[in-house]
Formats: structure tokens, sequence, C-alpha cells
């Protein structure tokens, strides 16, 4: 066998997957057809009276099935497959002897539909194991019994949630939803799977759920409606899984199996699925890249100067990784409202079960913060994260470079600002870059890598290493205004102000790019980040591209009215509410009272393709989809349209070709 070990001890099997020269375990046909004929060997051998399924990989169960193969098969061969993945699954529910999965690592996907058709799940307590059904997040729905299983295990009202958002979970939040029996330390966790084995098979009959049609239909429509709320009919993947799962849930197994079947061949037709699975593929690579022909070093003594939003943010970040930081500011005042940032940002993870009491405390004692100026020799990364000022950040590195060793790697955090000058008040100035993270930065996956003229293949390959270890996802760009995803957002903020100005309704403008499938409207996005830091970042964009870009005069009046934005409680909106309304004495700024607007989408999302389609051309970043990716990871730009470039191309807005399909 290539892919499976059976092992055989006191009529305990033991059915381990390991996938050869791979980290992670996956299912795709030759896996299957493997697995198969291994339960095949089980239901014949009389001297097995229990079967214990684990994983070799040291942080993964299973991961699912194999997303390239599944988006280029046929509807015939993925009717094939799915119709096997059923069959194996079922086969392995039908044997006449208890099952237990023992899972340590990600069990997400095909891996807990797989877990699903045993009749126990003991899971270690381990940060690695994680568990969930996250299918609709590329588009497609659990298709190997996930949709018709987990609701009869749990209940539709429980199940629907889970699958609908494609939520994974930490074992812990998995067993208080009743996905898993028990959840243990991973040392404790094959005895654990034994113990339920002595139990016998679960009675199906006692746990199966049973769900009356009139009450699907009062949850199914409940669901739609928020669904359709929470994403505005733009993917079908929880629409139809929704269909799927409430007429499965009333229906003997088989019949559900189908319309999983069904249902996944029909959305992998639709471009929507085409474009989540290819980010998918992108972010995996972004996570995997690597500098070649580089030795990069190991970073492990990371140095954080300043403690204002970013600066507490990096370090509450660095520090919940495991690494021992030093957080670093200008005075004890300034330190202390970081410090207690930082202990916020762990308060509201242990409340979220996202850590127990015990990882908070760990990750914040492992912060140092310090006012005095202290010797930096044994630090090998300082990332800056000062105000916005060019000036003050040539100061700050001009002196760290004095008190750091030679090969510490210098790194700024600015977002906008030339890392090349910066490099020129420094020694050794090839050990320079930008690591640009976005805010706030415990949500935000994405870290712009910034590499300057001066920046070294050994620096670059370093940093690329760091981001990926703090578990972020890298786009490496070259250092230019607004490097890439501000340069693109910018110009895209500006002129919605000036359709407002205009004239524009802000709830119009907003609700524009709403249905266009941005997380937040552009006027709403500029008071989130206040009116006074979107100016100083768009003033670095339009002094080197003044022939297209300039500053709105609406933006110097609210911000000498004092409509900073949400955190002066007035902007475009006003915040005294629990949800924002518009600002009546902006609306009294505009040029008209009233002006009709046509294609408001359009035409900003247009002007974001075009400016990517600039930043491709000056080799900003390296590819289109590089472009794309760290647009919907640093902006939350609609997901299902594959990003700006991607929109163009689909649409043909600017010149076609931008991808070769």
């Amino acid at each position: 066998m290539k892919y499976l070990k059976l092992t055989k001890k006191n009529g305990i099997a033991t059915l381990t997957f390991d996938r050869p020269d791979s980290s992670a375990n996956i299912f795709n046909e030759p896996v299957l057809i493997e697995c198969r004929t291994v339960l095949q060997q089980i239901e014949t051998d009389e001297s097995i009276e229990a079967l214990m399924i684990c994983s070799a990989k040291p942080k993964i169960f299973i991961a699912g099935a194999d997303i390239p193969s599944l988006s280029s098969a046929t509807p015939g061969e993925l009717a094939a497959l799915i119709d096997l993945g059923h069959e194996v699954f079922s086969q392995l529910e039908a044997l006449n002897i208890p099952t237990a999965a023992a899972i340590h690592g990600a069990c997400v996907g095909g891996g807990y539909e797989l877990a699903l058709a045993c009749d126990w799940r003991v899971a270690s307590n381990a940060k690695v194991t994680k568990i969930g059904l996250p299918e609709t997040q590329l588009g497609i729905l659990p298709a190997w019994g996930g949709s018709t299983r987990l609701p009869q295990l749990i209940t539709l009202p429980k199940a629907l949630p889970l699958i609908l958002a494609g939520k994974t979970l930490s074992a812990a939040a998995a067993k208080r939803k009743g996905m898993v029996d028990a959840v243990v330390h991973p040392a404790h966790i094959q005895m654990m799977a034994l113990q339920y084995l002595e139990k016998g098979k679960r009675n199906k009959e006692t746990h199966h759920i049973i769900h009356s049609t009139a009450s699907v239909k009062v949850i199914e429509a409940a669901a739609r409606k928020d669904l359709m709320k929470r994403t505005r009919g733009l993917y079908p993947a929880p629409l139809k899984a929704l269909e799927v799962i409430c007429q499965a849930v009333t229906q003997p197994p088989e019949i559900g199996f189908r319309l999983e079947r069904d249902a996944i061949i029909k959305l992998t037709s639709d471009s929507v699925t085409s474009h989540l699975i290819d980010l998918f593929l992108l972010n995996e690579r972004a996570k995997k890249l690597k500098i070649e022909d580089t030795q990069a070093q190991d970073l492990q003594a990371p140095v954080v100067i300043g403690s204002g939003i970013m600066g507490s943010g990096i370090g509450y970040w660095l520090s919940s990784r495991g690494y021992p930081v030093l957080l670093q500011d200008i005075n004890d005042d300034a330190l202390a409202k970081g410090v207690k940032r930082i202990q916020q940002h762990y308060q509201k993870a242990q409340s979220r079960h996202i850590m127990t009491a015990a990882e908070a405390q760990s990750g914040f004692d492992r912060l140092h913060a310090s006012s005095q100026r202290l010797p930096l020799q044994n630090k090998d990364l300082i990332i800056e994260a000062a105000v916005e000022d060019l000036e003050l950040k040539k100061r700050i590195f001009a002196d760290l470079s004095q008190r750091c060793s030679p090969d510490c790697i210098l790194a700024t955090n600015t977002s906008a600002l030339p890392i090349h000058e910066l490099a020129d008040v420094i020694q050794n100035p090839e050990r320079m870059v930008g690591l640009h993270f976005f805010n706030p930065v415990h949500r935000m996956p994405l870290v712009e890598i910034v590499r300057a003229p001066t920046t070294s293949d050994a620096t670059l390959a370093s940093v690329l290493k760091f981001v990926q270890k703090i578990g972020k996802t890298p786009i490496i760009v070259k250092d230019s205004p607004g490097f890439l995803v501000n340069r693109i957002l910018v110009p895209y903020l500006l002129e919605a102000c000036k359709l407002f100005a205009a004239g524009g309704d802000s709830l119009e403008i907003d609700e524009a790019m709403l249905d266009f499938g941005m997380p937040m409207g552009p006027l709403r996005l500029l008071d989130e980040v206040g009116l006074d830091v979107g100016k100083h970042v768009a003033h670095t964009l339009v002094a080197a591209f003044p022939d297209r870009m300039s500053l709105p005069p609406m933006m110097d009046a609210m911000i000498e009215n004092g409509f900073l934005g949400r955190k002066a409680g007035k902007g475009f909106y006003i915040y005294d509410k629990d949800e924002p309304e518009p600002n009546p004495e902006a609306l009294a700024l505009r040029e008209n009272d009233h002006l009709q607007l046509n294609s408001v989408a359009e035409q900003l999302a247009e002007l974001m393709s075009s400016e990517a389609a600039r930043c491709l051309d000056e080799h900003i970043a390296s590819s289109p989809e590089d472009i794309d990716l760290a647009m919907v990871l640093g902006t939350g730009y609609a997901p299902f349209r594959g990003g700006p470039l991607r929109y163009a191309d689909d649409l043909r807005l600017i010149s076609p070709g931008f991808y070769q399909d």
C-alpha cells in the first residue's frame, strides 16, 4: 500500500494515513481506491474486532480533497470521484465493528467527512487540530456525506451555520458543538479512542435525529434570509448547500448523497467557484514560496519600535505566535497604552475561545516593554512601526543602525513611504526591507514584503520565511509609492470622495460597492481608517502621480470640521447609534444637494482594475495572480470576482490577456 498502513494488535486494527513525500494527507482517486481495498480486507478479517483511524503526519489528520483535481475534472470525472467517496465512506460506516477516528491536526473537508462515517471521534487539544467543513469558502459544498451526516449528528440548526459559513473550529469548540465526542492531550488520543471502541458501535437509531418537514421549512427560510443579508446572493455555494441540506435531512442517506453530487457538479461549472479555488491555490502557493539558492536566516528575536495601533498589533501577533518580543517607544505613557491594547487582544482571544487562559498569559509574558535605549546586539529583526513621518523614520533607523548588529534585519511597517530613502541612512543597506502589515493585524492575513533596490536576496528570503512562520500570507512587491495595495485602493477611495462631493449620496455610493461584493463601502472605509490618515497616505500617491490623482477639497473640508470618521464620532456617517447614519453636516458640504449617480460600481471597479494593470506593467508585483491575491487579502476585494485583474479579464474592461487561461 502506498498511502495507508494497516496494523493489528489484540484484535484492534489501526489504519494510518501517510501520504509519501508530503506534509499533508489528502483524498484523490488513488487514495480512495486504496482505502476501499483496505476496508474490504477489514470486512473479511474475523480477527479484527475494532478499527481506529489516525494519521502519521504531525500537523494534518486529513486535509480534505485534492483541490486541483476537483477543479480540473470534467463533470463525468467529478461525478465518478464523488460516487467513489460516497461508496468508501458508506463502506466504513457499514462495518460491523466499532470505528473511531483519532484526530490530531487539520481534519477538514473530506477528512472530517471520513470522521463522520466513524462511530466515534476523538480529537487532540493541540493548536494544530482544526475541525470543520470549509467547502463553501471554495465555492462548493461538502459532497462526501458532510451535508447529509452532520445535521443528523448535531441537528439541522447547529449544522447549518457551520456548513454555510465554511467554519473550522478548534477541538474544544468542535466538542461543544457535538462534532467530536472527546478532546484530550495528543499523548492520550489513541488511548481515549480505544476506550470509545470498547463501547462498541454507536447506536445509530438512538442518535438519529428526526426533522419534521414543517420545522425544516421554517429553519430553511430563516437561514436563507440571513444568507441573503450577509452575501447579497453573490455566492451560489451557501445557497445551494442550504437547499441540499434541507432536502437531504428528511430523506434516506442515499438521496442526500445524490443531491450532494449533483450540486457540486453544478457549482464547479460556475466562474465564482473557479475564482475562489484559484485564490485558495494562490494563497497556498504564497505560504510555500521560497527564494531559490539563498540561505534564509531563522529569525527568532524580534523588536517592535512604536506601540501605537500598528506596533501593538504586531507585538500581539508575534508574541501570540511564540516569539519573545521587545516593544519599545519614546516614553512610558505611550508604552502603557500599547501594552494595554495588547492585553485587551489577549483577553478577547480568550473570551472567544481562540486560546486558553494559560495560553493567553504565556503569550503576554513573552512581551517585554521598555522606553529605555537598550542594546540590541542580540536581536535579529527590528520592525519599525512609528508614525508616518519620513524624517522621523530616518532618524529612528540611523539610530537603530548604530545600536544593532551589522546583520540584524531592519524593517519598516510604513504603508506608503519610500523604503530606499530609509536604506540611505543605515549601515549595510542590503538588510533594509519593508514589512507592511495591515490593520487590524490580528485579522488581516496579508503582509506586503517591500523590496528596495538595495535589499539583498538573503534579507528577502529571511523575512519571507518569517512572515510564513507567523501565519501570514506574503506578497513580494517593489519599492514604489503606495507599494501595491494602497496604490490600487487609494484612487478608488479618492474617487468615491469626489462622487460624494459632487452631490452623490453616501449610502448610494457605499451600497453600490456592497452589491459589487466589497465588504465595506468606500466612504465607510474612509471613516474607519480616519480621513486624516487617509489623506496622509494619499498625499504620497498624489505627489507621485499628479497627472491622474488629486486630493478632493471635500477631504480637507471634512478634516477642518473635525469629521475624521469613527474615531471622532462622525465622518461621512454619524456613529452615536447602533447603526451608522449619514452625517447631515457632511452632506451640507457637498457642491450639490443631490447628483444622480449611474454605474457607480462599474466606474469605481474599473478604476481599481486600471491601476492594477499599471502596477503589473511597472512590475510592482511579479504576476497578475499576486496582484489579485493581495487585493483580496488586503482590502477584501470581492473574492468571487477573483481580483481586479481577473475581473477586468472576465469583462474585457481594459485589454484582455492578463491571464492566459
